[in-house]
Order: structure tokens, then sequence, then C-alpha cells
């Protein structure tokens, strides 16, 4: 019930201050976390709480319920909720948990009633559970019809397993076999790696009603091998017997799972590809491009790019052309054929006119011509890039590398057209910024000895506001200890939010210490006031101080700006402590727990529980730490945010291999798109802190240092 979600951020921080709670701090914090024993924790507080008869018991006893039934404790649950009344304002939350505690228990028709009262005033979010358990409620007490008319209004159904399911009960207890058996063969085909679809399957077997087309088989198999079960999807495929038009398709499904399977059965995936290539254009695109891009894993980048070229010139209409063309052009640059890249990057946009990669093959040409020191002409390609592309993100490093090219090709009689180098920088330090090469364009100025405006002069301001009448559910919610459920009330308050109120709604947000969601919302509705009329409210929302206290306590112990590790913050959590990756990075800066246990091991700390990462003092402290390490090893911020995305390791060889280039040139050929994204907006952040708040007045060095031999490497 409280596992970790992509939701917005707990509300806890400032909130804790502002009213006095019958549940402790320490209480809510070990909520906030998910620490084991906290239901435990929860209960003795309530015992003491009703001993002493304390003020706010109501708010104790829901939470206190609720944990009880998050253990698997129902009965308790329904005890304790049972006999407390519902704190003010929360009456759908507590007949909801109250609800779900009966039905857990056994007591269904007192559920249903308790439920039924709970969706009178429930919020839309809350309303959704509700109607889904109900189903589930009316279908045990053998009311199938009120259970199908609720799952057929969801609009989750289809989605869902547990809901598919559930109305596949229904429709047949309701004698509709024919929509019955429909759910259950949906189920067996969209989810055939899970129990209901493993389920479905089963009971449509014991029917005899398990009957598939070919096209059906594909489609089950292929669900396998979306959910990481290529051996599954194998066998799934093993007794297939296709007609003509059905071989390719068959041997394509089997080489891209083949190819799942390691090296060992390499071969034989090479063997269904080439069957595939033989197939109707479509199945032949898609069988070259797997080959193409298992080339381009292992590195062999010639091959590769003469399989994605077959691709473009063989099937020009498909839409796999489009890219196959893009990562052939790709290649030879990234290979340092230059020239080629350059006449594939514009052949490329004549294929392609309709393509969403112009622009950045626009850029990758350009590029490329700096590359080879032909600056005249990367200078005119790189000019075209903005009024032919408007609303391209590249527009910013298209103009700073033209005029780039304009200092690097320096003062020759076949320079080109005079070009007025400190407007063009000043222009960009103007027009940009919030990006790495308004960024970049400052320091160029700087060594002109021209003095570089500060585009972020004024320093954040904070509002004292009224809290919206559309936040007070959250903050109740919050104020409980329900903090999930606080996030659900957060994003429907913020979806019903007037645009024009975002700027009040941050600061409130911010006053309730949910800096995540005040900082999505600068985000979304106040970007002009941010970086056009660089209104201090709405920079405040955008480059909080978020976690001052703890972030500022550790930076100096661990010697380094308070600043990196908001900018890093800022970056990798929007500074919302809840959120978890898909690599299991959590937390405000998203540590692995593995780097964390490392990190606690070389300090000598306790070790903790995984689940610690979510609060955020243990989180900053080990952050800063490895900003620390990173630092000492690499001597560079913008060489420390690569190393926190890609590795120590890759970075110091990057650094190597590479460390005679300039900064700005290095960056650009840092091999990962991700990383090098992340790497000029750490950078920027990390200026823009020092601008806003009075940092550091420290430039950015764009010599790149060879690493040293001390830090970490992990």
């Amino acid at each position: 019930m409280f596992a970790t979600t992509a939701l917005r951020a707990s509300l806890i921080s400032l909130l804790l201050a502002t009213s006095a709670l019958a549940q402790s701090p320490e209480l809510l914090e070990a909520v906030r976390v998910h620490r084991a024993g906290v239901s435990d924790q929860a209960k003795a507080e309530l015992d003491a709480c009703a001993a002493k008869k304390c003020a706010d018991r109501e708010r104790l006893a829901l939470l206190s319920g609720v944990l009880s039934l998050s253990d698997g404790n129902a009965s308790r649950a329904v005890d304790v909720l049972g006999s407390a009344r519902a704190p003010k304002g929360l009456e759908a939350v507590h007949a909801w948990y109250l609800g779900e505690a009966q039905a857990w228990a056994g007591q269904r028709a007192a559920a249903v009633k308790t439920l039924q009262r709970a969706k009178k005033a429930a919020p839309s979010w809350l309303t959704s559970r509700i109607d889904r358990r109900l189903a589930e409620l009316f279908l045990d007490l053998g009311d199938p019809t009120k259970a199908r008319a609720l799952l057929d209004a969801d609009p989750d159904v289809a989605r869902l397993p547990e809901l598919l399911f559930t109305r596949a009960l229904a429709r047949e207890a309701s004698k509709l076999t024919a929509l019955a058996r429909a759910d259950w063969k949906l189920l067996a085909l969209k989810f055939p790696a899970h129990p209901h679809g493993l389920a479905a399957q089963a009971r449509l077997e014991a029917e005899g009603a398990w009957s598939l087309t070919f096209d059906e088989q594909l489609a089950r198999a292929q669900a396998l091998l979306n959910a990481g079960d290529a051996k599954g999807c194998l066998a799934a495929l093993e007794p297939l017997k296709p007609g003509a038009d059905g071989k390719a398709k068959l041997a394509l499904l089997k080489g891209q799972a083949l190819l799942t399977r390691g090296k060992e059965r390499d071969a034989e995936a090479q063997a269904q590809l080439a069957i595939a290539a033989e197939g109707a254009p479509a199945i032949a695109a898609q069988a070259l491009m797997t080959s193409a891009k298992r080339l381009m894993r292992l590195v062999d980048n010639a091959a590769a790019r003469a399989a994605f070229r077959k691709v473009d010139d063989a099937y020009p209409g498909d839409a796999a052309a489009d890219e196959a063309g893009y990562l052939a052009s790709w290649l030879a640059m990234n290979s340092g054929d230059f020239e080629t890249a350059v006449t594939d990057f514009a052949a490329f946009e004549t294929r392609h006119p309709d393509s969403k990669r112009r622009d950045e093959a626009r850029w990758f040409r350009g590029f490329s011509l700096i590359r080879s020191k032909k600056f005249l002409e990367a200078r005119l390609v790189l000019l075209t890039l903005s009024p032919d592309f408007p609303k391209s993100s590249l527009a910013p490093q298209a103009l700073y590398w033209a005029t780039r090219a304009v200092q690097l090709r320096g003062a020759t009689p076949d320079a080109g057209p005079a070009a007025d180098v400190v407007a063009e920088y000043q222009a960009l330090v103007n027009g940009f910024p919030g990006t790495f090469y308004g960024l970049l364009a400052s320091e160029r100025l700087q060594e002109l000895s021209v003095e570089a405006p500060l585009p972020f002069s004024h320093e954040p301001k904070q509002l004292t506001v009224k809290r919206p009448a559309g936040l007070e559910l959250a903050a109740a919610l919050a104020r409980t200890g329900l903090f999930r459920d606080a996030a659900a009330e957060v994003s429907r308050a913020l979806g019903a939010m007037p645009a024009g109120d975002a700027l009040t709604w941050g600061h409130a947000l911010q006053a309730l210490g949910d800096f995540g969601a005040a900082h999505t919302l600068a985000a979304r509705y106040l970007w002009g006031a941010v970086y056009t009329q660089r209104t201090p409210e709405a920079l405040a929302l955008m480059y909080p101080r978020a976690f001052r206290g703890s972030v500022e306590t550790w930076a100096e112990k661990n010697d380094i700006e308070p600043a990196l590790a908001w900018a890093i913050m800022r970056r990798e959590s929007a500074f919302s402590p809840e959120v978890t990756s898909f690599a299991d990075a959590r937390g405000l800066m998203q540590l692995i727990p593995p780097t964390a246990r490392n990190i606690a091991q070389t300090l000598k700390l306790p070790p903790a529980d995984d689940a610690e990462l979510y609060s955020p003092e243990w989180n900053i402290r080990l952050g800063t730490w490895y900003l620390r390490a990173l630092s000492v090893r690499l001597q560079h911020p913008t060489l420390v945010a690569a190393a926190y995305n890609g590795g120590p390791s890759s970075v110091a060889r990057w650094a190597k291999e590479r460390g005679d280039e300039p900064l700005d040139q290095w960056v650009e050929e840092i091999p990962f798109k991700e990383t090098r994204g992340y790497v000029k907006q750490v950078t920027t952040d990390l200026f823009i802190y020092r601008q806003l708040y009075g940092g550091p007045r420290a430039r950015l060095s764009l010599v790149v240092p060879q690493p040293g031999v001390s830090g970490v490497d992990f």
C-alpha cells in the first residue's frame, strides 16, 4: 500500500512546524520512508495518545489503522478505524480505508455500505479506487450485474489485468459466456506472463475454447518477449506452422528473441533474420534494422552503417528508412569520417523531407564540418538551422557554434563575411539565459575581455501566501501521514488549478515543503516569467534551495558547493524525495542501493535499509559525499556531472583520450545522448544557482583536466 511511486514528493518538512500533531515527526518520517516496524510505532503512539487524551487523536487513529491494513492486519484496522471518528475534512478517506479493512476482514456487506458512503464525498482519484473495490465486493456477494456496470464504465479495464480478470468473472457469473471468453482471451494474449493471464489460458483450455489464429499466437509470443520472457516466447513460437505469408513474421520474432539469449544463440538468430529479410517489405525492413542495431551494439560500425544504408536504399517508403538513414549518417560522424557524414546528413534531409530528425541532421552536418575544420561552410550551415526549424531546441547550440566557427577560422582572406562575434555572444547570453550555450557564450565574452551580463542578477524571492482552498485536502492528508494520498490529491488539484494562479499555488506548495510540485508548476506555467521577465518570485520556484538545512550542512562537511548538490538534485528528481527510476535509483539525488551501500561502507557507517534512501537527510548525506569523491578524481564540475550520470570510469577514459579538446567540444562528443543533455543542464544550473544565491564567482574552465588517481571508481 505504501510502495514508492513516481508521484510528487510527500508534504512533510515545513508542515510539521505549523501544527501540533498527535503523531510525532519521527513517526511521519518513518511512514514516508516506509521504515520497517512503522505500524508498531504508530500503535505505540496511539496507545500513549489515548492514555493522555491528546489533541488530534483522530488523525493518529486513521494513520495507525491504515498502517495496520498495510501490514495485513485487517481486523485491527477495523477495530481502530471503526472506533475512531473521522478527522474533519477526511471523512471520505476515513470511510474508504475502513471499507477496505472490512473487505479484507471478510465483512463484505458492511464494506459495501461504508464504501458507498465514502463515494458520496470522495475526490476523483479516490472514486476510481472505490468503484473497483465495490465491483469485487458485488461479485463476491452474488450481484455480478452491479459489478459489470462499474467495470464497463472503467476506462482502464482493458489495460489492467486485475480489472479485466474481475470483469471476466462478472460476465461469466451473468451467463454472458461469449463476452467472458472474450475477456479471458484478451487477458491471455495481452498479459501471458501475468498470473491472471496464465489462469485465463488454463480456464479456456479446460473449456475447450483455447483456439488462436496464427496472428494471435504471434501477438501472444510478442507480449511474452516484451515482458522479458524470451524463453517463453521461443517456446510459444516453436509449434507454429506458418503459411507463406507468415513465415517471415515468425522468423523475425524468433530472431529478435534469440538475440536476447546470449552469444551461443547468435548464429540461430542471424539465420532467422535472414529468412525474415526475404519477406514482405515491412518485415524485411524490420529484420535488417534488427541486424544493423545488433552490429551497432557490437561496435562494428562499418558493418552496421552498411546495413542501415541498405534499409534506407531498399525501403525508402518504410518508417524504418528514416531511422536507418539517420543512424548511418551518425555512425559515419561517430567514426571520424566527417566528409561522409556531411554528405550523408545532407542527403538524409533530401530523402526524408518529413522527418522529425531533420533539425538534428542539420546540426550534426554543421558540427561535422566544424570537426573537419571547414569553418566557413560550417557557419553557413549552422546559421540556417534556427530560421528553417524555428521550434527546434537545437537553435542555441547551432548559433553558438556558428559564432565559434568565426573564432576558430580566424582572420584569413577566405574567412567569409565579417561577423560581430561579441554581439553574437551577447545575443546568446541574453536570448538563451537558462542554457549551456548562454553560459559558454558568457565565458567566451570574458576571454575577449568583455564584461558578460548576468542573466539572473536578482535573488529569488519567497512569497507568503494564504493556502488556496484547492490544497486544503492535500495538506490535511499530509498532516495525517497519508503521503501517497496527498500526492494523488496534489495531482488532482493541479489539474484543476487556473493557469493564472500558478505563482500563488507554487509558493503555497513550497510552504508545505512540496518543492517537487512547486517546481512542476513553474516548469509548466512560468517559463516566460523565469527566463524572459526573470521574476524573482518565479525563480524561487524554478530554482529553489530545497531542503536547505540538510544540503548546506552536508555540503559544508563534504567540502562541496551547495549549488552543485541543488543542480544535481534538480536534474535527478526535480526535488521530489520519493521518486524511483527504472534502474532503482532512489530519492532526491537518485542513488542506487549498491552505490549507497558502497558509500556507507567507505564512511564506516552502519548499514541502512535501502528504503532510507527516500529520507532526504540520508540521501543528501551520501549524495554530497559522492559528489566530493567525484570532484577529487575529476577536478571539474562538468566532468563530475558526466560521471554522476555515466560513471566515473567512462568519464576518466574520455578525459584521458580527448583531454586536449576544449570543454565545449568535449561535451558535444560525449557518445551518449542522455549524458550529453544531463551534463549541459547540470553545469548550467550550477552557474545559475551561483548567480541567484551569491555563490562563488568562479568561471567555467574550458580546459578538460586529466583525472586524478584518488576519488571513487563506483
